[in-house]
């Protein structure tokens, strides 16, 4: 199961009422995307909570894929804030609290020490399949990479 299907939206109920209308608890579902970037659904959001939707929309669902905002660049992207969290030094439990505080998103420490796991290990594999056949630069960059995640 990919981190994005364990990031959740805090204050789910809340905004349920405030949109009259249910949607599912993970940030990345198809309906939850669907529901929350209308224009109707933003403007009946307070203001704090539409300009962390509008921040969230800004930073991750900009692109220019005809299937937008289903097409996986979001994901995408989200990973890639994810990891560069983790090696600006903050820990499974900080990267929880900025992104709760960027984004109004949630999700369990542990779920994200997986995530940052399982990519220092796919790294090292990375490292070493390119060592072996022979293209030191990728295995120069997968080790300059898992190393910015372990420190």
């Amino acid at each position: 199961m990919a981190i994005t299907d364990k990031i959740y939206i805090k204050n789910h109920q809340q905004i349920v009422s405030q949109l009259e209308t249910s949607f599912p608890k993970s940030a990345f579902s198809g309906a939850t995307l669907d529901i929350l970037f209308q224009g109707e659904a933003l403007a009946k959001l307070d203001d704090t909570t539409q300009d962390r939707v509008l921040d969230f929309a800004e930073d991750f669902l900009d692109c220019s894929c005809e299937a937008n905002p289903h097409c996986g660049c979001a994901e995408e992207k989200f990973v890639r804030y994810l990891l560069e969290l983790r090696e600006q030094g903050l820990g499974p439990d900080a990267i929880v609290d900025v992104m709760g505080d960027d984004y109004m998103l949630y999700a369990y420490p542990g779920d994200v020490l997986s995530f940052l796991d399982s990519s220092v290990r796919t790294l090292e594999a990375a490292e070493t399949l390119a060592d072996v056949e022979g293209h030191t630069e990728s295995a120069t960059q997968a080790r300059q990479l898992r190393e910015n995640l372990v420190r």
